[in-house]
Protein backbone atom coordinates (compact mmCIF):
# COMPACT_ATOMS: atom_id res chain seq x y z
CA UNK A 1 0.00 0.00 0.00
CA UNK A 2 1.28 3.32 -1.14
CA UNK A 3 -1.29 5.51 1.23
CA UNK A 4 -1.84 8.37 -1.25
CA UNK A 5 -2.76 8.70 -4.51
CA UNK A 6 0.00 8.29 -7.62
CA UNK A 7 -0.73 10.08 -10.80
CA UNK A 8 1.04 10.49 -14.09
CA UNK A 9 2.13 14.17 -15.34
CA UNK A 10 -0.91 14.68 -17.32
CA UNK A 11 -2.94 14.39 -14.26
CA UNK A 12 -0.89 16.32 -11.79
CA UNK A 13 -1.22 18.87 -14.02
CA UNK A 14 -4.80 19.08 -14.24
CA UNK A 15 -5.02 18.46 -10.61
CA UNK A 16 -2.74 21.51 -9.86
CA UNK A 17 -4.60 23.83 -12.05
CA UNK A 18 -8.01 22.86 -10.68
CA UNK A 19 -8.95 25.01 -7.88
CA UNK A 20 -11.34 22.01 -6.11
CA UNK A 21 -11.93 20.40 -3.48
CA UNK A 22 -11.60 17.21 -4.57
CA UNK A 23 -8.44 17.94 -6.51
CA UNK A 24 -6.78 18.96 -3.24
CA UNK A 25 -8.52 15.73 -1.69
CA UNK A 26 -6.50 13.50 -4.61
CA UNK A 27 -2.97 15.14 -4.03
CA UNK A 28 -2.88 16.03 -0.70
CA UNK A 29 -5.25 13.34 0.97
CA UNK A 30 -4.15 11.37 3.72
CA UNK A 31 -4.74 7.68 3.70
CA UNK A 32 -8.16 8.57 6.39
CA UNK A 33 -9.05 10.55 3.06
CA UNK A 34 -8.56 8.80 0.33
CA UNK A 35 -9.45 5.27 -0.61
CA UNK A 36 -6.92 3.00 -2.01
CA UNK A 37 -8.60 0.96 -4.15
CA UNK A 38 -5.50 1.07 -6.75
CA UNK A 39 -2.81 3.56 -7.65
CA UNK A 40 -0.72 5.09 -10.63
CA UNK A 41 -3.59 6.63 -12.29
CA UNK A 42 -3.68 8.36 -15.91
CA UNK A 43 -6.68 9.52 -18.08
CA UNK A 44 -7.86 7.33 -21.06
CA UNK A 45 -9.56 8.36 -23.83
CA UNK A 46 -13.05 10.60 -23.32
CA UNK A 47 -14.04 10.88 -19.94
CA UNK A 48 -12.40 7.69 -18.41
CA UNK A 49 -9.35 7.24 -16.30
CA UNK A 50 -7.59 4.22 -16.21
CA UNK A 51 -5.93 2.58 -12.51
CA UNK A 52 -3.60 -0.14 -11.66
CA UNK A 53 -5.92 -2.35 -8.85
CA UNK A 54 -3.99 -3.48 -5.86
CA UNK A 55 -4.12 -7.21 -6.72
CA UNK A 56 -1.47 -6.05 -9.83
CA UNK A 57 0.28 -3.65 -7.61
CA UNK A 58 3.40 -6.77 -7.60
CA UNK A 59 3.90 -6.32 -11.21
CA UNK A 60 5.14 -2.70 -10.37
CA UNK A 61 8.91 -4.00 -9.91
CA UNK A 62 9.01 -5.75 -13.18
CA UNK A 63 6.52 -3.60 -15.73
CA UNK A 64 5.80 -0.05 -15.95
CA UNK A 65 2.76 0.41 -14.04
CA UNK A 66 1.18 2.71 -16.50
CA UNK A 67 1.51 0.78 -19.37
CA UNK A 68 -1.19 -1.44 -20.75
CA UNK A 69 -1.83 -5.25 -20.90
CA UNK A 70 -0.83 -5.58 -16.90
CA UNK A 71 -4.63 -5.80 -15.68
CA UNK A 72 -5.32 -1.75 -15.05
CA UNK A 73 -8.41 -0.63 -14.51
CA UNK A 74 -10.75 2.15 -16.96
CA UNK A 75 -13.43 3.65 -14.84
CA UNK A 76 -15.19 6.85 -15.83
CA UNK A 77 -14.11 10.28 -14.09
CA UNK A 78 -17.16 10.42 -11.53
CA UNK A 79 -17.20 6.75 -10.91
CA UNK A 80 -13.47 6.99 -9.80
CA UNK A 81 -14.65 9.93 -7.09
CA UNK A 82 -16.42 8.14 -5.48
CA UNK A 83 -14.80 4.95 -5.40
CA UNK A 84 -11.47 6.59 -4.42
CA UNK A 85 -12.55 9.49 -1.50
CA UNK A 86 -13.04 8.46 1.17
CA UNK A 87 -16.59 9.16 3.58
CA UNK A 88 -15.02 10.86 5.74
CA UNK A 89 -13.62 12.96 2.97
CA UNK A 90 -17.84 13.67 1.73
CA UNK A 91 -18.37 14.50 5.42
CA UNK A 92 -15.44 16.80 6.08
CA UNK A 93 -15.49 18.82 3.07
CA UNK A 94 -18.91 18.89 2.16
CA UNK A 95 -18.32 16.84 -1.32
CA UNK A 96 -21.63 16.04 -2.59
CA UNK A 97 -23.35 15.59 -6.19
CA UNK A 98 -23.15 18.97 -7.42
CA UNK A 99 -18.85 19.33 -6.68
CA UNK A 100 -18.80 16.22 -8.20
CA UNK A 101 -20.59 17.84 -11.37
CA UNK A 102 -18.32 20.56 -11.12
CA UNK A 103 -15.27 18.53 -10.88
CA UNK A 104 -16.29 16.48 -13.81
CA UNK A 105 -16.93 19.10 -16.16
CA UNK A 106 -13.51 20.92 -15.04
CA UNK A 107 -12.11 17.52 -16.13
CA UNK A 108 -14.07 17.91 -19.47
CA UNK A 109 -13.22 21.26 -20.69
CA UNK A 110 -9.21 20.98 -19.44
CA UNK A 111 -8.83 17.95 -21.43
CA UNK A 112 -11.42 18.91 -24.94
CA UNK A 113 -10.39 22.22 -24.92
CA UNK A 114 -7.99 23.49 -28.10
CA UNK A 115 -6.79 26.52 -28.99
CA UNK A 116 -9.24 25.95 -32.24
CA UNK A 117 -12.16 27.12 -29.73
CA UNK A 118 -10.47 30.41 -29.37
CA UNK A 119 -11.09 33.29 -31.96
CA UNK A 120 -10.18 37.27 -32.37
CA UNK A 121 -13.08 40.04 -32.06
CA UNK A 122 -12.73 43.43 -33.02
CA UNK A 123 -14.71 46.35 -32.97
CA UNK A 124 -17.77 47.22 -31.43
CA UNK A 125 -18.01 42.75 -30.81
CA UNK A 126 -15.20 43.65 -27.92
CA UNK A 127 -17.97 45.42 -25.96
CA UNK A 128 -20.29 42.60 -26.23
CA UNK A 129 -17.96 40.13 -25.02
CA UNK A 130 -17.21 42.17 -21.96
CA UNK A 131 -20.56 41.89 -20.55
CA UNK A 132 -21.29 39.79 -17.96
CA UNK A 133 -24.86 38.50 -20.05
CA UNK A 134 -22.68 36.84 -21.84
CA UNK A 135 -20.41 35.28 -19.74
CA UNK A 136 -20.47 31.06 -18.92
CA UNK A 137 -21.64 30.31 -15.99
CA UNK A 138 -20.99 26.16 -15.36
CA UNK A 139 -24.43 24.99 -13.62
CA UNK A 140 -25.19 28.34 -12.78
CA UNK A 141 -21.84 29.29 -10.61
CA UNK A 142 -20.40 32.61 -11.42
CA UNK A 143 -16.27 31.78 -10.52
CA UNK A 144 -13.17 32.67 -11.97
CA UNK A 145 -10.94 35.89 -12.05
CA UNK A 146 -13.78 36.71 -15.16
CA UNK A 147 -16.61 37.34 -12.73
CA UNK A 148 -14.48 39.27 -10.84
CA UNK A 149 -13.44 41.79 -13.84
CA UNK A 150 -15.11 45.20 -12.68
CA UNK A 151 -15.59 45.97 -16.73
CA UNK A 152 -18.39 43.13 -16.91
CA UNK A 153 -21.62 45.66 -16.09
CA UNK A 154 -23.51 47.26 -18.63
CA UNK A 155 -22.83 51.04 -17.43
CA UNK A 156 -19.66 50.68 -17.42
CA UNK A 157 -19.59 49.66 -21.58
CA UNK A 158 -19.51 52.84 -22.66
CA UNK A 159 -15.81 53.32 -21.26
CA UNK A 160 -14.53 51.15 -23.68
CA UNK A 161 -14.66 53.12 -27.01
CA UNK A 162 -10.76 53.20 -26.90
CA UNK A 163 -11.13 49.23 -27.48
CA UNK A 164 -13.25 49.65 -30.72
CA UNK A 165 -11.54 52.72 -32.03
CA UNK A 166 -7.89 51.40 -32.66
CA UNK A 167 -7.46 48.77 -34.59
CA UNK A 168 -4.12 48.07 -32.88
CA UNK A 169 -6.26 46.68 -30.02
CA UNK A 170 -8.39 43.64 -30.18
CA UNK A 171 -9.75 40.71 -28.22
CA UNK A 172 -9.46 36.94 -28.09
CA UNK A 173 -12.33 35.08 -26.61
CA UNK A 174 -13.14 31.12 -25.81
CA UNK A 175 -16.52 30.63 -25.98
CA UNK A 176 -18.54 27.94 -24.89
CA UNK A 177 -22.23 27.65 -25.91
CA UNK A 178 -21.53 30.84 -27.09
CA UNK A 179 -20.62 32.17 -23.69
CA UNK A 180 -17.51 33.52 -22.53
CA UNK A 181 -15.12 31.27 -21.12
CA UNK A 182 -11.61 33.12 -20.99
CA UNK A 183 -11.52 36.23 -22.54
CA UNK A 184 -7.73 38.43 -23.05
CA UNK A 185 -7.25 41.68 -25.12
CA UNK A 186 -4.44 41.49 -27.45
CA UNK A 187 -2.04 44.67 -28.43
CA UNK A 188 -0.44 44.84 -32.41
CA UNK A 189 2.32 47.15 -33.06
CA UNK A 190 3.79 47.59 -29.62
CA UNK A 191 7.36 49.20 -29.42
CA UNK A 192 10.07 48.69 -26.67
CA UNK A 193 12.74 51.22 -25.53
CA UNK A 194 15.19 50.21 -28.49
CA UNK A 195 12.30 50.27 -31.43
CA UNK A 196 11.65 46.47 -31.45
CA UNK A 197 8.19 46.12 -32.33
CA UNK A 198 5.75 43.08 -30.73
CA UNK A 199 2.40 41.92 -30.01
CA UNK A 200 1.38 41.31 -26.75
CA UNK A 201 -1.45 39.04 -25.01
CA UNK A 202 -2.65 41.36 -21.74
CA UNK A 203 -4.14 39.70 -18.59
CA UNK A 204 -5.90 37.01 -18.92
CA UNK A 205 -9.57 36.25 -17.66
CA UNK A 206 -11.50 33.21 -17.53
CA UNK A 207 -13.47 31.06 -15.57
CA UNK A 208 -11.14 28.10 -14.81
CA UNK A 209 -8.18 29.06 -13.78
CA UNK A 210 -6.52 25.76 -16.49
CA UNK A 211 -7.52 27.98 -19.43
CA UNK A 212 -5.01 30.34 -18.89
CA UNK A 213 -2.74 27.47 -20.09
CA UNK A 214 -4.72 27.19 -22.89
CA UNK A 215 -4.82 31.26 -24.10
CA UNK A 216 -1.10 31.09 -23.35
CA UNK A 217 -0.08 28.14 -25.78
CA UNK A 218 -2.35 30.13 -28.12
CA UNK A 219 -0.56 33.05 -28.06
CA UNK A 220 2.61 31.42 -29.08
CA UNK A 221 1.72 30.09 -31.56
CA UNK A 222 0.22 32.98 -32.86
CA UNK A 223 2.88 35.22 -32.47
CA UNK A 224 2.08 36.82 -29.28
CA UNK A 225 3.87 37.37 -25.93
CA UNK A 226 1.40 37.00 -23.12
CA UNK A 227 2.13 38.29 -19.08
CA UNK A 228 3.88 35.90 -16.79
CA UNK A 229 1.00 36.19 -13.94
CA UNK A 230 -2.52 37.30 -14.45
CA UNK A 231 -2.18 40.43 -12.08
CA UNK A 232 -2.50 44.11 -13.12
CA UNK A 233 0.58 44.86 -10.69
CA UNK A 234 3.06 42.41 -12.88
CA UNK A 235 2.41 45.06 -15.93
CA UNK A 236 6.20 44.83 -16.76
CA UNK A 237 6.90 41.36 -16.17
CA UNK A 238 6.02 38.65 -19.88
CA UNK A 239 6.34 34.88 -20.38
CA UNK A 240 9.08 35.12 -23.45
CA UNK A 241 9.94 31.01 -23.61
CA UNK A 242 8.67 30.28 -20.45
CA UNK A 243 11.53 32.67 -18.98
CA UNK A 244 10.06 35.88 -16.91
CA UNK A 245 11.38 39.17 -18.13
CA UNK A 246 11.03 42.71 -17.93
CA UNK A 247 10.08 44.72 -20.74
CA UNK A 248 9.17 48.47 -21.34
CA UNK A 249 6.14 48.62 -23.90
CA UNK A 250 4.58 51.71 -25.56
CA UNK A 251 1.70 51.96 -28.15
CA UNK A 252 0.76 54.46 -30.32
CA UNK A 253 -3.24 54.94 -30.48
CA UNK A 254 -4.95 55.84 -33.26
CA UNK A 255 -7.72 57.42 -31.57
CA UNK A 256 -7.34 58.57 -27.68
CA UNK A 257 -9.91 61.58 -26.74
CA UNK A 258 -12.99 60.24 -25.31
CA UNK A 259 -14.87 61.31 -22.63
CA UNK A 260 -14.28 57.58 -20.75
CA UNK A 261 -12.07 55.35 -20.51
CA UNK A 262 -11.35 51.83 -19.48
CA UNK A 263 -9.85 50.46 -16.59
CA UNK A 264 -6.02 48.86 -17.63
CA UNK A 265 -4.03 46.24 -16.22
CA UNK A 266 -1.00 46.49 -18.16
CA UNK A 267 -0.75 49.37 -20.18
CA UNK A 268 -2.52 51.65 -18.00
CA UNK A 269 0.37 55.24 -18.22
CA UNK A 270 -1.94 57.12 -20.50
CA UNK A 271 -0.24 60.31 -22.07
CA UNK A 272 -2.92 62.10 -23.62
CA UNK A 273 -1.22 64.90 -25.09
CA UNK A 274 0.82 61.86 -27.79
CA UNK A 275 -1.97 59.42 -28.01
CA UNK A 276 0.51 56.91 -26.44
CA UNK A 277 -0.70 54.07 -23.47
CA UNK A 278 2.44 52.26 -22.02
CA UNK A 279 3.24 49.60 -19.16
CA UNK A 280 6.20 51.75 -17.31
CA UNK A 281 6.61 55.14 -16.02
CA UNK A 282 9.60 55.13 -18.42
CA UNK A 283 7.68 56.87 -20.60
CA UNK A 284 5.98 60.13 -20.56
CA UNK A 285 2.42 60.09 -19.66
CA UNK A 286 -0.43 62.13 -18.10
CA UNK A 287 -2.60 59.44 -16.14
CA UNK A 288 -2.49 56.02 -14.89
CA UNK A 289 -5.77 54.30 -16.23
CA UNK A 290 -6.81 52.22 -13.05
CA UNK A 291 -10.29 53.93 -12.21
CA UNK A 292 -13.52 52.24 -12.48
CA UNK A 293 -15.72 55.00 -13.18
CA UNK A 294 -14.19 55.70 -16.64
CA UNK A 295 -12.61 59.01 -15.69
CA UNK A 296 -9.25 60.03 -16.00
CA UNK A 297 -7.26 61.18 -12.55
CA UNK A 298 -3.69 62.08 -11.71
CA UNK A 299 -3.24 60.07 -8.59
CA UNK A 300 -5.94 57.12 -8.75
CA UNK A 301 -6.00 54.07 -6.11
CA UNK A 302 -3.16 52.08 -6.39
CA UNK A 303 -4.89 48.77 -4.83
CA UNK A 304 -7.09 48.75 -7.78
CA UNK A 305 -6.83 45.22 -9.38
CA UNK A 306 -9.36 44.01 -11.49
CA UNK A 307 -10.45 44.89 -14.74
Amino acid sequence: MFKRLIFNSEMIDFLSLTSNRISDILIHGSSDLILEEGNFIKKEDDDFLSYLPKSKYGKVDEFDPYEKGIGRVKIKIGRFIRKFISEKSFITFSINDQTIESFVNSFKSYFNSTTESIKIVEGVEILKWYLEENYYTPNGNRFGSLWNSCMRYYDRNKYMRLYTKNHNIKMVVFLVDNKVRCRALIWDDVVDLEGNTYKIMDRIYSVYDHDVILFKKWANENGYIPKWTQSAKTEKIFDIGGVPSTIDFIIKLESYDFGYYPYLDTFKYFSQRKGTLSNSRKWNYDYILIQSNGSVEPEPDPEWDEN
